[in-house]
């Protein structure tokens, strides 16, 4: 299956060298471990396995023994193997399943590379999981001009499918064109549906966006409409900012997901709001028939995970909503809040991302700071405060620039030469009383030089496994000499230098569980950012 950008994977691939990093120090880490964890409960279901009586293994193509794997919480079955294993080697394996006289192996192949310390191998037997999703899609208020039921032909295309277009099959005579899938329920899918009419393909267009669907782990229908558009219907969008429960600990982008349960799915559909720009404002869009237009409102509570014990506004009435109609300037049916009345009330801190130095790395130019302003409470950003500084190297010495305070400056050809240059800003809200966020701080991609030494671009990086609870490795392209970590709220919890490989492997084992931004600096290029999760 091949995964987009958003879904959750374990990458396993061949690194030299590896640079361990702590914050005391270097340690080099030369064991090679495989942890098999197989999830069986679709093959308990199937009675396919009989945990009782049965066993189940890793069989090796390559000259290893069988590993059994032994049951843990929840039909997970687990094994590890600490020795035999060769630095860099591939090793092939299926699970398989002694039951009496009996051997059932899987239908899929699999394959794992050694690397130093723990490699986790996670799956469910035969990729086959226990849920099952039906997409359905609905043409009962579509125009035969969009689409001719009973002529006109419906696909599917996404990950569930390695992107190749599949048919939908019409449900007997009806409007109706379904689809079914098992979905694993720890990935997020993207997908998106067309119409072929003759030899004319329709894509849906929702500006470059695809559709996105966390499957849960049980059986359900979903509902749509092609490019959700129905003339018998009228749209209502629902947007909840998730972002103080994440700054609080109640909500973890990478592994929780957020519904809406009301009195039009029977208060327990599942109905997930996405957040596809990382915004923390989730949005689901939903079509009602226009006979509601001015009558009952419609009633719903957000959950996290699509659990009533997460639920927000316990004991309290429900939110509600009642349909207009679209006025002349086409204004939707929207509805904004924050989850549990949560917001904004008193000004929080600041802080920011995504900061560069724009401009020629030479003598005599002009130089401008970058950055992205954030704020929890939704104020926006006030005088902030910019400083510049002078280095020898990255991690060195800071030498404050006199007068050097806005976010252009202007290269020295004699103080500047040979040096780094760092830019600092320190976010300000405007709030009545300015509320100051952290310093952050930003190297030039490489030391002033003379004229025509230009801007570098990014040095692309990846970093896996993602989660991780004991360690990341960071690669890019060029070698990474500086790598910092920072929290939500923009505040520098790692930080490792005086390191020059394009591998390293950084312990974060003693960071609290959470989402961080990674930069991983690189002389004469851009610094990267990356996300990932701390389980």
């Amino acid at each position: 299956m091949n995964n987009s950008a958003t879904r959750f994977v374990l990458i396993l691939l061949l690194l030299t060298p590896l640079s361990v990093l702590q914050a005391s120090g270097e340690i080099a880490d030369t064991s090679y471990n495989f942890l098999f964890k197989l999830n069986m409960t679709k093959a308990v279901q199937d009675s396919l396995f009989n945990p009782n009586s049965d066993t189940v293994y890793v069989h090796f193509e390559e000259n290893i023994p069988d590993l059994q794997l032994f049951e843990g919480s929840d039909r997970v079955f687990s094994g590890l193997i600490q020795q035999g294993l060769d630095s860099g080697a591939t090793y092939h394996f299926r699970y398989r399943i002694i039951s009496g006289n009996d051997t059932i192996d899987e239908s899929i192949s699999r394959e794992v590379t050694a690397m130093p310390g723990v490699t986790e191998i996670f799956a469910w037997w035969n990729d086959e999981y226990l849920n099952t999703t039906t997409f359905r899609v609905n043409f009962s208020g579509t125009p035969d001009s969009v689409f001719h039921i009973g002529v006109d032909t419906i696909q599917i295309m996404g990950d569930m499918t390695e992107w190749e277009p599949i048919q939908l099959q019409r449900a007997g005579s009806t409007s109706d064109y379904d689809i079914s899938f098992h979905l694993d329920p720890s990935l997020l899918y993207e997908y998106i549906f067309r119409i072929i009419r003759d030899s004319i393909i329709t894509y849906e267009d929702f500006g470059g966006l695809s559709r996105m669907f966390l499957p849960p782990d049980t059986t359900i229908t979903v509902i749509q409409y092609f490019n959700n558009q129905d003339t018998t219907k009228i749209l209502l969008t629902l947007e909840c900012n998730m972002n103080i429960q994440t700054e609080f600990g109640n909500f973890n982008p990478l592994t929780d997901f957020l519904d809406v349960a009301g009195n039009f799915n029977d208060w327990g559909a599942w109905d997930l709001l996405y957040d596809p720009y990382q915004t923390g404002r989730y949005t689901i869009s939903k079509l009602f028939d226009n006979t509601l237009i001015g009558g009952a409102p419609v009633e719903f509570k957000f959950r996290i995970n699509g659990s009533w014990a997460t639920a927000e506004l316990d004991s309290l009435d429900p939110r509600s909503y009642v349909l207009q109609p679209i006025d002349t300037n086409g204004n939707p049916n929207t509805y904004i809040c924050w989850y549990n009345n949560i917001g904004p009330v008193v000004p929080s801190p600041p802080w920011v991302t995504d900061l560069y130095i724009q401009g020629l790395i030479e003598v005599k130019q002009i130089l401008t700071g970058s950055y992205l302003y954030h704020n929890l409470s939704g104020i926006p950003e006030g005088n902030s405060l910019y400083k510049w500084y002078r280095a020898d190297s990255v991690g060195g010495t800071l030498e404050p620039i006199d007068s050097a305070w806005t976010v252009n400056y202007t290269t020295d050809t004699i103080a500047d030469m040979g040096k780094y240059l760092v830019f600092e800003v320190t976010p300000v809200a405007s709030s009545g009383e300015d509320t100051l966020g952290l310093p952050v701080q930003v190297y030039t991609t490489g030391r002033i030089g003379g004229v025509g030494i230009q801007e570098f671009a990014q040095n692309p990086i990846r970093i896996y496994p993602n989660p991780a609870e004991y360690a990341i490795i960071c690669e890019g392209l060029y070698p990474i000499n500086q790598v910092e970590i920072f929290s939500l709220v923009g505040q520098v919890v790692f930080r490792a230098t005086h390191f020059d490989e394009k591998s390293v492997r950084l312990d974060i084992s003693t960071l609290p569980p959470g989402l961080y931004l990674l930069k991983a600096y690189s002389a004469d290029h851009l610094p990267a950012l990356q996300r990932f999760i701390k389980q």
